[in-house]
């Protein structure tokens, strides 16, 4: 027979259905495991308010959030295991690129022709694999975080796109290449910059 009452079931049901978890398969499973919890504590002779807040803090000490950002990450821990590999093959490959074609562009008795052309192709590379891949890792961490988390690295991807793509019209010398440095400069000095320093200045 259950030790709980039907106020200290509805009680438990209100806690968890007002929490921030959208899910109702896991908002039902947590009330089950809260509920065998709170009865396991209260078995021992505690009360119903200190076998709650036993079951709280064994269960989700950083509250129920937290309880739904890991499900989310075991959820999509192979997605996510898969996309880390894509990201950091693509970052190697784009920065052994890079330095390569830099290398022999600037070494004049390695000096290989076209070599502005494959630093072309490695910053293609960058925008189009490795920078999409990490604004992506990046931005599914922050699901549970703040808006303006999510617009830093919104305004950085930005930021650093017509960055790499004024490069590219630069060193092809493609006529209006200033024009994408504008809005390189506006989104990296005027939103990334701002939200990472205070940011940081938060956390100290």
């Amino acid at each position: 027979m259950s030790i709980l009452t039907e106020e200290n079931i509805e009680f438990v049901i209100r806690k968890i259905n007002d929490s921030k978890i959208k899910s109702s398969e896991l908002r039902e499973d947590l009330i089950d495991h809260f509920c065998c919890a709170i009865e396991e504590e209260m078995k021992k002779g505690l009360s119903f308010e200190k076998s709650y807040e036993k079951a709280f803090q064994d269960i989700c000490p950083d509250g129920f959030d937290e309880i739904q950002r890991e499900t989310v990450i075991l959820l999509t821990y192979k997605k996510n295991k898969a996309m880390k590999r894509f990201l950091y093959l693509s970052g190697y490959l784009t920065v052994i690129a890079i330095i390569t074609t830099i290398y022999f562009g600037i070494s004049q008795s390695h000096h290989i022709p076209g070599s502005s052309f494959f630093l072309v192709v490695s910053l293609l590379l960058m925008m189009f694999l490795f920078l999409p891949t990490l604004f992506l890792n990046l931005y599914k961490r922050q699901v549970s975080k703040t808006f303006a988390n999510k617009l830093m690295y919104i305004s950085g991807f930005i930021g650093l796109f017509f960055l790499l793509v004024t490069l590219v019209f630069k060193i092809q010398h493609w006529a209006h290449g200033s024009f994408f440095l504008i809005p390189s400069l506006i989104f990296i000095n005027l939103a990334l910059l701002p939200l990472l320093f205070f940011k940081m200045y938060r956390k100290s």
